[in-house]
């Protein structure tokens, strides 16, 4: 009543009828039941929350069980996506409920301005009753197909149905395998046949080697191997691995051989890309492996770029088709080598190797646990990628014989070695929930592609794969990071690279594992592979899609995405100079949009608003994704609810608008080749852990930095002018930092180790230490004159539990070896002076028993005349890295000392030491000596 009345007095002068405002008065009155009408307000937001709650209570309960059953499966993915859509309602209620709020001394809103925010309110709640409408709708017949498939109530009893869901107990003692070459077991006789035929030195013609196989035989892992022999590298000039993918395009391996003959491809066509190939080649003697061709045309393509000069060049081919192995000739081809499968002992020898958890002995052949492990091994029927996922599926069970027996009797199988994609299948069916969902959306990615760990932990967790239990003290990330290592155990994914804290940093699938995860998440419609335009009516209407834009896919058809996509993965491996326009004018509820579309001109988003993508939780951008409407720095500014901007592929200038957004950021990547500024000091970013590519912020001083309490990832440019005590100032803030990474030209650590003498700035969490003096862009400021000394490094100075040290352009004037040596988990050490400003220290010195985990030690132009290596200095060295650090001698005890060495870079002048390079060559035929 006053509010209609007050706006009676602001719009209407005195002189209005009382019959005028009773008939207001009966407005208001019919406005206000009306809302009641359409919404029930708080208690339909209060029963949408407790819904909400209900159901990840039961994902929670389900989330750590085998489900085997599909429709149980589809049953747990649609009240996956029930929450997701509820979460959506309840964020737009929030953020796009009309709240009209004046100030005090705000002047009445009067009638027109009271009636029009009424019916603002009654178009929003018309339209939110709607969404409400469809939720209920959904709730209704997720309960009619629980009846009809009898699936038992909200996870009681999941454990028993059909005797299949068994919860997964992971052994307490078992420890991952470290990663280095794959096991190889058998197949002696084919790889030297193979090396032999590479290697004959009477066959002068280009020869093409053929390795045939069926998926998941082995092919990939054998001619890898043979790539990497020693033999193989010191006999070819160039050695060229490139794997093919089903749907190639030719250009990009054009593009791919291009990169590795160090050849610039950008806007070259096929036939510029064909020249500068075949005339790099042309006077080489060359090995070019084509890993798993799938079309006899292939060869055809690549034929013609491959020059025979009579220098002993060889083309290897795997493939799984013995009409494509044929296909490939030259004037001299060997016959196609076809693998058998492993015989019994071979299969139990590497399904041990696979079951066995490290630092455990092999059961010995008379026990039960033996008979039991060939049990395993015959079901695989030699099929040596069967054999590892079974190896993998039971290193994670008890070691024991009643781990192993319970689980054997589970299985009723045995593998068709026709159909791979079936016998792999098992190792699928035997993951946990949890691990389910976070496999099938590994489908989103191109077959072969390698995918980047950290990137895959931040796209579960945007999508809400993951969540955090009650009284779970673990972030998300962490808890992602556990199930991908879950995964790596199973053999369910291949790890390439570690980071040197142990943790993963680069995986990839196999391909008949990538076919699996695509035709299980298709079967589940869990998420579609849109790879050509048949198949794109089916994708409109997914949950998650993954556009592979290659030859068959044109980008003149309309593309749209439905209002109920979640997820919107596009990436592309043909280059096309035109647009691909993506009509997003429905889309109301995605949550994770990366664009990989550097082969495109441009990508177009197009929406009628951007709100569309107001709830969006990770965002992967570059420069081809274009926006219609308002500016994407606008958009970026309204996002609420967005937990990483990964923006490292734009190549412009960027404001730093992200700061000015009312979300709770996680992780802000930003361009490595455009300067942004940090920060701001009235911004609270509680929850942000990766901050990468930023620079320091005119703002921060001594007492006056952002608060970033949490930040685990933090690579910073510090530009001159900046105090050293102010740079302490923030490390020392830093309670919770893992890897940190300063670059900048004025950190002077002269002046912090005198004003911290013994104290240690940073904190004992902190894993990954990166310094350099050199600009964030490749400038060097000063002279080499000008370098500044690193300080002499004392006990205490750096964190005791310290596993990478970089340290670039500085000074040394002390031996650091001392203090290094004491460090006991440091792994990875890399120490480049400043080019040709010389050293204050000549003489360094590893002791007995210092550097106990060290395995790759750098030393870059230091100029250095001694170096003493004790017995028993760095026991785990593999990797050794000497450049330009003449006078420096090679020690004559390098080799006889560091018998873990595998690798050994040495860069020198001095002909002495050539000399002992080439006889550490010949005396230790298997260190790789890498000559540059």
């Amino acid at each position: 009543m006053e509010i209609v009345k007050e706006g009676l007095r602001g719009g209407v002068s005195g002189a209005v009828s009382e019959s005028l405002q009773a008939s207001l008065l009966y407005v208001r009155d019919m406005l206000i039941p009306e809302f009641k009408s359409l919404w029930g307000t708080d208690e339909e937001v209060k029963r949408l929350k407790d819904q909400k709650d209900r159901i990840w209570e039961f994902l929670w309960d389900v989330s750590e069980k085998q489900i085997v059953d599909k429709r149980q499966m589809h049953f747990v993915i649609r009240r996956l996506h029930l929450a997701y859509n509820i979460e959506t309602a309840l964020e737009t209620f929030h953020d796009e409920y009309p709240h009209p709020q004046r100030g005090p001394d705000e002047p009445p809103l009067g009638i027109p301005g009271y009636i029009k925010g009424g019916l603002k309110k009654i178009r929003f709640l018309s339209n939110f009753q709607k969404e409400i409408a469809d939720i209920k709708e959904e709730i209704r017949k997720l309960e009619e197909y629980r009846k009809e498939n009898e699936i038992t109530t909200v996870g009681e009893d999941w454990d028993d149905v059909g005797g299949q869901n068994k919860r997964i107990k992971r052994d307490p003692v078992h420890t991952l395998r470290p990663i280095g070459d794959p096991d190889i077991v058998g197949f002696a006789t084919d790889i030297n046949n193979i090396l032999r035929w590479l290697l004959d030195k009477n066959i002068v013609n280009l020869a093409v080697v053929s390795v045939v196989g069926i998926g998941g035989a082995g092919k990939s892992t054998i001619t890898r191997k043979v790539c990497n022999s020693n033999d193989v590298k010191e006999s070819f000039d160039k050695v060229i691995f490139i794997e093919i993918t089903r749907n190639y395009v030719l250009r990009n391996i054009l593009r791919e051989i291009a990169k590795m003959l160090e050849i610039n491809s950008n806007d070259k066509d096929e036939r510029e890309l064909s020249y500068l190939i075949w005339e790099r080649l042309e006077n080489t003697r060359y090995l070019i492996v084509l890993d798993d061709v799938w079309t006899e045309d292939l060869w055809d393509e690549l034929s013609k770029i491959l020059p025979d000069k009579e220098k002993g060049s060889r083309v290897m081919i795997t493939t799984r088709f013995e009409n494509v192995a044929k296909r490939a000739h030259t004037k001299y081809t060997y016959l196609p080598r076809y693998l058998p499968l492993l015989d019994a002992d071979e299969s139990l020898n590497l399904f041990l190797k696979k079951a066995v958890p490290k630092n455990h002995q092999c059961p010995d052949p008379s026990s039960d646990l033996y008979n039991i492990a060939e049990q395993f091994a015959a079901k695989c029927q030699g099929l040596p990628l069967a054999l590892e996922l079974l190896g993998g599926l039971v290193s994670i069970k008890p070691y024991t014989f009643h781990g192993w027996k319970k689980l054997l009797e589970t299985m009723s199988w045995h593998v068709d070695v026709r159909k791979c994609i079936d016998a792999v299948a098992t190792s699928y069916e035997c993951l946990p929930l949890i691990e389910k969902l976070c496999f099938m959306y590994l489908a989103a990615f191109p077959p072969s592609t390698k995918i980047d760990a950290k990137e895959l932990l931040r796209i579960w967790s945007g999508e809400g794969l993951i969540r955090i239990r009650p009284n779970d003290k673990r972030t998300v990330e962490e808890i992602a990071e556990c199930i991908l290592e879950d995964l790596a155990q199973r053999n369910m994914v291949r790890v390439l690279k570690r980071f040197p804290d142990g943790s993963i940093e680069d995986i990839q699938l196999h391909d008949v594992l990538t076919e699996l995860a695509v035709k299980k998440a298709q079967e589940l419609n869990f998420l579609m592979v849109c790879s050509k335009p048949d198949v794109w009516e089916h994708c409109s209407n997914a949950p998650r899609v993954a556009i592979h834009y290659s030859s068959d896919l044109d980008v003149s058809f309309g593309i749209y995405a439905s209002h109920n996509v979640y997820s919107l993965f596009i990436s592309s491996d043909l280059w096309s100079w035109e647009a691909l326009n993506l009509d997003c004018s429905k889309v109301r509820r995605l949550r994770v949009l990366r664009c990989d579309g550097r082969n495109w001109r441009v990508v177009k988003l197009w929406s009628l608003e951007l709100r569309a993508f107001s709830h969006l939780r990770y965002l992967r951008s570059s420069d081809n994704l274009k926006w219609k409407g308002s500016g994407f720095e606008e958009w970026i500014r309204g996002m609420k609810y967005l937990e990483t901007l990964d923006l490292r592929k734009l190549s412009h200038g960027f404001t730093d608008c992200m700061w000015q957004a009312k979300t709770q950021l996680r992780h802000v990547l930003l361009p490595d080749i455009i300067r942004t500024g940090g920060p701001p000091v009235s911004v609270d970013l509680k929850n942000l852990l990766t901050l990468n590519n930023v620079e320091w912020n005119s703002q921060w001083g001594i007492s006056s930095f952002p608060n970033i309490p949490n930040v685990r990832d933090l690579d910073i440019y510090i530009p001159p002018g900046v105090p050293g005590k102010e740079v302490v100032s923030l490390i020392r803030r830093l309670k919770y930092v893992v890897h940190l990474k300063i670059t900048g030209c004025l950190i002077n650590f002269q002046e912090i180790a005198s004003a911290y003498a013994r104290c240690c700035i940073f904190s004992e969490t902190l894993k990954s230490l990166k310094v350099t003096k050199y600009g964030r862009y490749g400038e060097s400021y000063g002279t080499e004159d000008e370098a500044p000394p690193f300080p002499f490094l004392r006990d205490g100075m750096l964190p005791p539990y310290l596993i990478e040290l970089y340290i670039n352009g500085y000074v040394f004037e002390s031996d650091f070896m001392p203090v290094l040596e004491k460090l006991g988990s440091l792994k990875v050490v890399a120490l480049n002076g400043m080019y040709k400003a010389g050293n204050l220290v000549s003489r360094i010195k590893c002791s007995a028993g210092g550097f106990k985990q060290l395995e790759a030690l750098s030393l870059n132009n230091l100029d250095l005349e001694e170096w003493e290596i004790e017995p028993g200095a760095m026991p785990m060295l593999k990797t050794l890295q000497v450049w330009y650090c003449d006078p420096l001698r090679v020690p004559p005890e390098l080799t006889n000392q560091l018998s873990s060495l595998q690798s050994l870079e040495w860069v020198t002048q001095i002909q002495t030491n050539k000399d002992a390079l080439r006889n550490i060559s010949e005396q230790q035929p298997n260190l790789v000596l890498i000559d540059p």
